[in-house]
């Protein structure tokens, strides 16, 4: 409940509520829109989110399946010595998007893939199924990257939701309600104060008018004495 006994009941105090209200029942709209927007968007997100994950479980099988390939035909030991080639150093990009006026880092989804040459594999004593299996891995890692970018994203906009909601349960349950009767009570106010002074306003004037009316009969009655003393 409001504290309205600190509150002014003047016309300008009414104005300056009338139109907080007013601006404080429009924020709430643009906020409803705003979280309905960022539900769709959450809505479409998650089917690619979905799909992501979808995807990326298909290239984990296949990533298992050519390392169990490349293990039954050339061996743990063959495999071991084939994976001391040349690392790879996968560096990341971090970009700042906006949805909705959200502020949301994306992951740029770089290409993990290399050539057979760049991953300093020897090539004599080296089956196919190794580069197969180093392929498969390195596309697991780019559905993976793409995965994390789709989760940060609906991550950040379920958080805008939440926060949304808040503000905007906050604006319907505290703030307008409490906009409202203070708007009301100074109203009432005004009401109370104006009906008073015009009750007083009418009492004054039938006093006044009696006044008047004593003292044209006591006008009267002076105006008949002298005329019957000067008819005597």
């Amino acid at each position: 409940m409001a504290d309205i006994s600190n509150i002014s009941a003047t016309r300008n105090e009414l104005l300056i509520r009338k139109e907080r209200l007013n601006l404080t029942q429009a924020g709430y709209e643009l906020l409803d829109k705003k979280r309905l927007a960022l539900m769709q968007e959450i809505l479409r997100l998650q089917d690619e989110v979905v799909h992501l994950a979808t995807r990326l479980q298909d290239l984990s099988d296949n990533s298992r399946k050519s390392l169990a390939r490349a293990e039954a035909l050339i061996g743990t030991s063959g495999l071991s010595s084939a994976a001391m080639g040349k690392k790879h150093n996968l560096e990341m990009d971090l970009i700042d998007s906006q949805i909705m006026g959200v502020h949301v880092p994306r992951i740029k989804v770089l290409d993990a893939q290399r050539e057979f040459y760049d991953r300093d594999i020897c090539i004599i004593g080296t089956s196919p199924v190794v580069d197969e299996a180093a392929q498969t891995y390195e596309k697991n890692i780019e559905g993976i990257m793409a995965l994390a970018d789709g989760e940060i994203r609906l991550a950040k906009l379920m958080k805008e939701v939440l926060r949304t909601t808040r503000r905007l349960k906050a604006l319907e349950h505290i703030i307008i309600p409490n906009l409202k009767e203070e708007y009301k009570f100074i109203e009432n106010a005004l009401e109370e104060r104006e009906r008073s002074e015009h009750f007083s306003l009418k009492l004054a004037k039938k006093l006044i008018d009696r006044k008047y009316a004593e003292k044209r009969k006591r006008d009267q009655k002076i105006n008949r004495t002298a005329l019957q003393g000067s008819s005597n």
